[in-house]
């Protein structure tokens, strides 16, 4: 992946004159086996692709746009939904894309439509948001131009650069780990890819299993092709399944003008880390002159907060080359690498979030009501980890619940209680409380006498249940995993962009803290990076009805409950697809609806049409 189809050049650059149009994409997610595709040299790794791309193809759209994807699973065994993360699907929470929350999945061999409109405006990707599905390749960028006028540091092209952690071990095969006892961790992946290639190191060597035509690192590389004077934007993303990454690009400094969309005050940077989940736009500026010794520099990205070597022992690191205008068969010299903190380094992170700010926090106007407003409610949030009491099997919680789906989607039942007016809590739900149900010293471990203990209080869908209009704080808090490790765990939340109005070390003191908080320029965004042994508070404007999700995007951490779902108003959440009360029914039929599109439909259980003009969805799934 290179360039973007489209160049901006100018400050002022958008025209509030573009007419929104309506963009079609066809997405076929078929297994494929083939070495031809693999991203490191490694042999006979199946994939699950969309087109046959990898990373997929690019979604392109100005902001206004309306988005048709028409989604075929063409997998024999495998229920997918695709998120489209940083679009906040207002007035279409039903393509969001939550198995078991917003659809239920889609099966083997049958088709649905996808219709959103392309808001807000910015750096996003798309990713398949069923199991571990991402992490066989279903995930592509998706950018979307704004048509207002706003203020953007003049440069000359865009261009993407893609970050992926890549494992031999297929998801199917790193979900049965994680749901064994005794516990199996996916581990580590085997190569860092950047613009979807890499080398695995065995492979560089002549080992086995790998590609015989691997022989040429040069070739095997990304290669980020630049022009001596021109000033570019990276538009950098990070889909990896694990790992937060440092970047860098040796001998060049970049400048953050973008966070998750939004626009924030120019910085500049050495190198900056990014986790998953999180996008960012830097401008570089190809500053150095072309002589025949240094028109290649080395662009590398690092583990952060995670220990991972190679089979040598060595650190893995992911490579590409910023080219000046090569014949492509050139390296950078060894040990011309750029500088980057080291993975244990608990300071490097925290000390670029405290230096981003949003540039014009007023022209969010109906984010910004939370900026100047109390909040409605404070939610203190501890992730934990901890095991199941009936079968001792692992996984993550929030205030010790670990967040696990039902069969009928989480929408629909929120959405009928609500509409009939039933007081107290979704059936078959827990609602999370406003504090910890113990409170301890979060750097120690969990079963310290004051602790919760090593057992999960329940393995319910957790929510959070708010009105529009809510303007809500949550102070997440990290905590010792169980082996004694803090990790670094990335926040999502869907449907909203939140206010980081605070961040620190330690325990988080609800007396004292606040009156640090920024309530002025804070940066908004949708994916936060907690720190280990810290803490971090958003604040939010809760102005989408619908079923939100709000988890660690670390997959497997994911997977094993380390999340919940917002609740905004269900009562105000339009109609669900006819009948889709179950995803566990299995008599599936083929239907064609009115327009001529072609979906699956459960027999006895519920016939489900889906449309080009609903975009709704249909089929069974869990995260």
């Amino acid at each position: 992946m290179t360039k973007l189809i489209r160049l901006l050049l100018l400050i002022g650059t958008t025209s509030p004159l573009i007419k929104a149009k309506d963009l079609y994409y066809d997405f076929k997610a078929t297994p494929v086996i083939d070495d031809g595709l693999s991203p490191d040299c490694f042999s006979r790794r199946p994939m699950f692709l969309i087109n046959g791309l990898f990373p997929g193809p690019v979604i392109e759209a100005d902001e206004g746009d309306t988005i048709h994807v028409q989604l075929t699973n063409n997998h024999p065994s495998e229920t997918l939904t695709i998120h489209f993360h940083g679009i906040h699907q207002k007035g279409s929470v039903y393509s969001d894309g939550v198995g078991a929350v917003t659809q239920c999945g889609l099966t083997p061999f049958q088709t649905q439509n996808l219709t959103f409109a392309a808001s807000p405006s910015g750096t996003h990707f798309w990713h398949a948001h069923q199991s571990l599905l991402m992490a066989d390749g279903i995930t592509g960028a998706l950018i979307v131009h704004p048509t207002q006028n706003v203020t953007v540091p003049q440069y000359d092209e865009d261009l993407l650069v893609f970050l992926q952690d890549w494992y031999h071990t297929t998801s199917t095969n790193q979900r049965i780990g994680l749901d064994s006892e005794p516990f199996v961790w996916v581990g580590n992946p085997d190569t860092l890819l950047i613009n979807g290639k890499g080398v695995f190191q065995p492979c560089g060597q002549g080992g086995t299993s790998c590609l015989t035509t691997c022989n040429d690192t040069a070739a095997l590389l990304s290669r980020i092709q630049v022009q001596e004077g021109k000033t570019y934007r990276l538009r950098i993303i990070n889909s990896a399944a694990l790992l937060p990454f440092n970047f860098a690009i040796a001998q060049h400094n970049l400048t953050i003008i973008e966070a998750d969309g939004t626009l924030v005050d120019p910085v500049e940077v050495e190198n900056l880390d990014i986790s998953p989940g999180q996008r960012y736009s830097v401008l570089l500026t190809a500053n150095k002159p072309s002589t025949n010794s240094t028109d290649v520099y080395w662009t590398r990205i690092t583990s952060r907060g995670r220990n991972v070597t190679r089979l040598d022992g060595t650190e893995l690191v992911g490579l590409a080359v910023l080219d000046y205008g090569t014949d492509n068969t050139t390296l950078p010299a060894e040990g011309s690498e750029p500088v980057q903190p080291a993975w244990e380094d608990e300071e490097a992170g925290p000390a670029l979030d405290a230096k981003l700010f949003t540039q014009d926090p007023e022209s969010h106007e109906d984010d910004a009501i939370a900026l100047t407003s109390n909040a409605t409610t404070t939610y203190i949030m501890v992730g934990t980890q901890a095991r199941r009491f009936q079968d001792n099997r692992l996984r993550w919680a929030v205030n010790n619940i670990s967040n696990t789906p039902e069969p009928e989607p989480l929408i629909v039942k929120a959405r009928r209680i609500a509409q009939a007016d039933v007081l107290g809590a979704i059936p078959h739900t827990v609602d999370v409380a406003e504090t910890p149900p113990t409170t301890w010293n979060y750097t120690d471990l969990l079963d310290v006498p004051a602790g919760p203990g090593i057992f999960l209080q329940d393995v319910m869908p957790l929510v959070l249940r708010l009105q529009k209009g809510d303007i809500v704080d949550i102070v997440m808090q990290n905590a010792l995993a169980l082996n004694g490790v803090a990790e670094v765990h990335p926040w999502h939340l869907h449907g909203h962009s939140f206010w980081i109005i605070g961040q620190g070390t330690g325990t988080y003191d609800p007396d004292k803290d606040p009156e640090t908080f920024n309530l002025v320029n804070p940066v908004l965004r949708d994916t936060f990076t907690l720190w280990p042994h810290g803490w971090t508070a958003i604040r939010f404007h809760a102005n989408n009805p619908g079923v939100w999700e709000f988890h660690c995007h670390i997959l497997s951490h994911a997977m094993m409950g380390m999340g919940l779902s917002v609740v905004v108003s269900a009562e105000d959440v339009p109609e669900p697809p006819p009948g889709a009360f179950s995803c566990t029914e299995e008599s599936l039929t083929t239907s064609t609806a009115g327009d001529g599109s072609t979906s699956g439909s459960y027999e006895h259980t519920y016939s489900m049409i889906v449309s080009a003009t609903t975009g709704l969805f249909l089929l069974a799934s869990s995260w």
